[in-house]
């Protein structure tokens, strides 16, 4: 060593020269006295992605619910209110037990060739209809036609229905199912056969509320009048009362346990 030259000199430092982070030290602390935690912490930083994810998809889920409810209670608003409510409950209360529906409403000033009465004579029509009511869904037709003279020649007449006023320019309506031949309903003894109700593109078609159902029938015989006919129109009464009783708003009281 040269006299008077300067030499480094490392020393351990001295309490008070650092400062040493309490909850790093804690925290190491835990780590050290809980196995696996390490493990554990790294699995979660791998989860993190799945995890960001899920919550992603769930907030979709939550904003596609919120859509729905808001277009429900629109939906509500328009049919809860009284002045967008065609029939009140005690109207369809009158019509739950009932099952079929009867044409007997005769449509006048039609002009030739409608009648305005019976007997309809050959090559004639007459058409007949029903008083507005609630909607419901027609499942089978059976009619009856009087012929004067006691003849059965069914297959002279022709039956066609209409769906008035079925979202056409006719006044007429909307035509229903085919152009059925008397004969379809009727035996040649005059047993009625019981025919199903049309469809419309393979599904029951539902008679609205502001709708009616029509049917036309023409004369196509050549001597017979027809003295009368009775078109009746059945329907699932029970699907109606289903789907039409009223429903328990608010608070429903649950109903009272009996005694033991």
């Amino acid at each position: 060593m040269e006299p008077g030259k300067l030499i480094k000199v490392e020393a351990m430092p001295r309490e008070g020269d650092y400062s040493i982070n309490e909850q790093l030290v804690e925290f190491l602390r835990r780590m050290a006295s809980t196995p696996g935690i390490l493990e554990r912490m790294l699995r979660c930083t791998e989860q993190m992605p799945d995890l960001q994810r899920h919550i992603n998809s769930f907030d979709e889920r939550c904003r596609s619910t919120m859509n729905r409810c808001d277009a429900i209670e629109m939906l509500c608003r328009a049919y809860v209110c009284p002045g967008n409510v065609n029939y009140s409950q005690a109207t369809l209360d009158q019509f739950s037990g009932l099952n079929q529906v009867k044409l007997a409403e005769i449509l006048t000033g039609l002009g030739d060739p409608y009648v305005n009465s019976f007997p309809v004579p050959p090559g004639k029509k007459i058409r007949l209809t029903h008083r507005p009511r609630p909607g419901y869904t027609p499942t089978t037709i059976r009619i009856d036609l009087n012929l004067a003279g006691g003849g059965n020649n069914y297959s002279d007449f022709s039956v066609q229905f209409y769906l008035v006023p079925g979202g056409v320019d006719s006044n007429l309506g909307m035509t229903m199912g085919n152009n059925y031949d008397g004969n379809l309903f009727l035996n040649k003894d005059g047993g009625q056969i019981v025919v199903p109700f049309p469809e419309y593109r393979g599904t029951p078609i539902d008679i609205g509320s502001l709708e009616t159902l029509a049917v036309e029938i023409r004369n196509g015989g050549a001597a017979n009048n027809l003295d009368s006919a009775h078109v009746n129109i059945f329907y699932d009464n029970a699907r109606f009362y289903e789907l039409c009783k009223a429903r328990c708003s608010g608070g429903c009281a649950a109903p009272s346990t009996p005694p033991l």
